[in-house]
């Protein structure tokens, strides 16, 4: 197998090219979902852990903030997608 150059090379290449067929699929979405609902489930956690490295002069690279608005982003699409009822809402741009 030639190597991905990108990480949605890799996922288009694990999403489409699976031993396990579309079960493989199933997997992803169930596990990206699961990590969006545990990140914004510790929204509160997170968002204070930050506030106190902030505090003692640390920085952190990535924003705990701005990775719990990226769990919430992922997990809006994700269900609107997966409602029937919504799927027109969805920007895919």
């Amino acid at each position: 197998m030639k190597r991905p150059l990108t990480n949605e090379d890799l996922f288009k290449n694990l999403l489409n090219f699976s031993p396990y067929g579309g079960l493989c699929q199933s997997f992803i979405v169930q596990g990206l979902r699961y990590y969006c609902q545990e990140v914004i489930a510790e929204k509160e956690n997170l968002i204070k852990s930050e506030e106190d490295m902030m505090i003692e002069g640390k920085i952190p690279i990535l924003s705990n903030k701005t990775w719990v608005a990226i769990a919430e982003d992922i997990a809006e699409r994700m269900d609107m997608f997966y409602d029937d009822k919504s799927i027109k809402k969805l920007k895919y741009e």
